[in-house]
This record gives C-alpha cells, sequence and structure tokens, in this order.
C-alpha cells in the first residue's frame, strides 16, 4: 500500500493555521491594550516584553514557512511554484519587521540625523515591499485554489486592510487617525482569523488517500 496525498492540504492548513493563529495573539491584545488600557493593566507589560514578541515572531515566520512550501509533500496555500514560495518568504520577513513584533528601543538621543533619515527611508521601503508581497501572495492564494470558502479570501481581505490602514497613517485628519488606530488592532486580528480559518479547513479536509502499490511487471 501507497500513500497518496489527498487534493487538500490537510496538514499544511491545520499547523500552518495554528502556528498563524497563535502568533498574532500577543500582536492583538499588545494593540488593543495600548489603544484602550483597562485599569490595573501592569500585567500587559509582558506582552511588551522582547521574549513574547521573538516568540510571536518565529512562530509567524514558521506558519508562513509551512504554507508557502506546504507539510508532507502537500501542496503550499500559494501553490507550488518557487516565485510563490519565495513571495511567502518575503512577506514572512516584512511582516517581523514591520508590524512591531519585536519592540525595538525608540533612541534618538545622540544619534546623528543621517542615520535617522536612513532608518525612516529603510522602514518605509519595507512598509512598501511587505504592502506588495502581501497583494501578491493574496492574489496567489486566491488563484491556486488549495484554500476554499471563506479562508480563500482572508488574504485578500488582509491585503485591503493592510493597504487602507497604510493610507490613512499618511493622512493628517482625525477621522484617518481613527482608522490607522483600528487598523493597528484590526490587522493582527484578521490574521488570527486568518490562522483559525486556515486550521478549520485543514481539520475538516479528508486524510491521504490509501491506494494499492501497482507491482512491476
Amino acid at each position: 500500500m501507497t500513500s497518496r496525498p489527498a487534493g487538500v492540504s490537510r496538514a499544511t492548513l491545520s499547523w500552518g493555521g495554528a502556528a498563524l493563529a497563535v502568533s498574532a495573539v500577543v500582536p492583538t491584545l499588545g494593540e488593543a491594550f495600548f489603544l484602550l488600557p483597562p485599569p490595573g493593566t501592569s500585567w500587559l507589560y509582558t506582552l511588551e516584553s522582547p521574549f513574547f514578541g521573538t516568540a510571536s515572531a518565529a512562530l509567524l515566520l514558521i506558519a508562513y514557512v509551512l504554507l508557502a512550501f506546504g507539510v508532507r509533500g502537500e501542496t503550499g496555500v500559494a501553490g507550488a511554484s518557487r516565485s510563490a514560495r519565495t513571495v511567502f518568504v518575503v512577506l514572512a520577513l516584512t511582516t517581523t519587521l514591520t508590524a512591531g513584533y519585536v519592540p525595538l528601543p525608540a533612541v534618538t538621543i545622540g544619534v546623528s540625523t543621517p542615520v535617522l533619515a536612513l532608518a525612516g527611508v529603510l522602514l518605509a521601503v519595507f512598509q512598501i515591499v511587505h504592502v506588495l508581497a502581501l497583494a501578491v501572495v493574496a492574489v496567489l492564494v486566491v488563484r491556486a485554489g488549495v484554500v476554499t470558502g471563506l479562508a480563500r479570501w482572508a488574504f485578500p481581505a488582509l491585503a485591503v486592510l493592510t493597504i487602507l490602514v497604510m493610507v490613512a497613517s499618511r493622512i493628517p485628519l482625525p477621522a484617518a487617525i481613527g482608522v490607522w488606530g483600528a487598523g493597528l488592532v484590526a490587522i493582527p486580528l484578521v490574521m488570527l482569523l486568518t490562522g483559525v480559518l486556515f486550521l478549520v479547513q485543514g481539520l475538516r479536509s479528508p486524510r491521504a488517500i490509501e491506494e494499492p502499490a501497482v507491482s512491476a511487471g
């Protein structure tokens, strides 16, 4: 008997979705409580520690690698092409660099103006690359057809939301600032929901089908 992979990437969606959902928990809570801190929030400082941020970033990288390359020989959610996998890896790296997973101290005293300007330019470049990679991944996921139902549109929704928040952050108006603030919570929350949708589809997918081995001759 030999195992033939099922048409749906069960393990890929299950493990990748679970990792993606868990990786978004700390960023979602951190952003939500930063904007609306409840009374007695001393315990929230643990969410801002480098450990939790770094752990979430590492888990996010693992999730995107699993979703891009597939598990146990399955097809990744964006297809089997090398370019699709490369874009997914770029998305993973730029997400950790631009989404505040690893808190970095905002040290400006004693730092020269050219260095600060260069840091600002690099961050802007990373943000642009991140948005472009996310948009491409969203299109690839929809076209690949590995993810179905509501989960199929999770990455497109995340891409649209990210672009909206990025544009709002550049508009010096109260309404735009409100959209930007809400987006800080909405983006990791949508990532969490994306992971849950992938996990649910993976768990509901059929297992690998066993078929008789064909004897030689």
